[in-house]
């Protein structure tokens, strides 16, 4: 798996310092510096929005320089790293492709990397970005990073629009400048509050990625009060409709694991999960990775008639139709016999 860190409130801490050097700067244009209350609320990427209200008449270019000068003096020798980041990079390393991307200037952040001994982790330190969601895309293009094997993990709203941009997974942090509150407006797919549950979520990613293991999966046809099911077209499945769903958590039923995936993927709450069949997926041609997966697969029923839905990172459309419907579309193996077998078991 390919992992983008953002660095500052994500691996450093460093907030109340640059909410220091942040002051300073409004100082220096003759306006009243900010609580940390206020800064911890109100200061966003990119930063430019935050200056124009605190720091107004003064050009973005004259605040960035004063700003910069200011970190180049003081912000390399003075920042930390939150707990765990140092010995979770090395053990992140040894299984996963670690990146680092990040708005603080290029030479501060390899200063600040070197001091604190961690630059080794890194396959390609990015610093001076202006605006995330333009760099990321253009950044797995450039290191031909995949997609489907590529996340990113921030602590801002901005991080998160800048993996959605990228179509990658976002994930956030909620310890360092962002709240949990603020963070799930732009509704990442999971959101940690620490730096180990990081680690454990890196660690079951990394599991997952061996083909040498069978994985339990679930999945299933969610139906709306019409009658329609829902079908969902992901890279994964070589672009074909098949259904949401995904891998159980350790110490979590099947049943719960599909309501939760059901929720993640789609937005849509679930009742009346019913189990139909269980399906060996061996190396599947269709899967984009050779992987051996044993299908659990569910049917449910959600409210409404065609319900909207908010799909994640791992789709890229959905339609709702009728399951007879269904098997005249371009199916994934697996979902064709799942349907086939709920037509049969309906059939008089």
């Amino acid at each position: 798996m390919n992992i983008v860190f953002d660095w500052a409130g994500t691996l450093a801490d460093d907030q109340e310092l640059t909410w220091r050097l942040t002051n300073e700067t409004i100082r220096t244009f003759g306006h009243i510096p900010v609580d940390f209350d206020t800064y911890r609320r109100d200061f966003k990427l990119p930063a430019i929005q935050f200056y124009r209200q605190y720091c107004s008449g003064a050009s973005w270019e004259a605040v960035e320089e004063t700003f910069s000068e200011l970190c180049r003096r003081r912000y390399p020798s003075m920042v930390n790293l939150w707990p765990g980041v140092r010995e979770g990079l090395a053990c992140l390393t040894c299984k996963h492709k670690l990146f680092l991307m990040s708005t603080l200037d290029q030479g501060m952040l390899e200063a600040a990397l070197d001091l604190l001994e961690v630059r080794k982790y890194f396959q390609v330190i990015r610093g001076s970005i202006e605006d995330k969601s333009k760099a990321l895309p253009l950044f797995l293009r450039e290191f031909h990073l995949s997609q489907d094997e590529t996340v990113a993990i921030g602590d801002t709203i901005h991080d998160v629009q800048a993996a959605k941009s990228a179509s990658i997974q976002p994930l956030a942090v909620s310890y360092g400048y962002t709240t949990a509150e603020k963070l799930e407006v732009a509704e990442p797919d999971l959101i940690f509050k620490s730096f180990y549950e990081v680690l454990r979520y890196m660690d079951k990613m990394s599991f997952a990625e061996s083909r040498y293991f069978p994985l339990a999966t679930v999945g299933g046809l969610i139906f709306e009060d019409g009658g329609k099911i829902l079908l969902v077209q992901t890279r994964k499945w070589s672009n074909l409709f098949g259904v949401p769903g995904g891998k159980i958590d350790y110490g979590e039923s099947m049943q719960d694991a599909f309501i939760r995936e059901v929720k993640e993927e789609t937005g849509l709450l679930i009742t009346d999960v019913q189990f139909i069949l269980n399906q060996d997926c061996i190396e599947h041609t269709e899967f984009y990775r050779p992987r051996h997966y044993i299908l659990m697969n569910y049917t449910a029923r959600t409210k409404g008639l065609v319900p909207a839905v908010k799909l994640n990172h791992e789709s890229d459309t959905s339609v709702w139709v009728s399951p007879r419907e269904a098997l005249g579309m371009e199916l994934n193996g697996p979902t064709r016999i799942l349907v086939e077998k709920i037509l049969e078991t309906e059939a008089p």
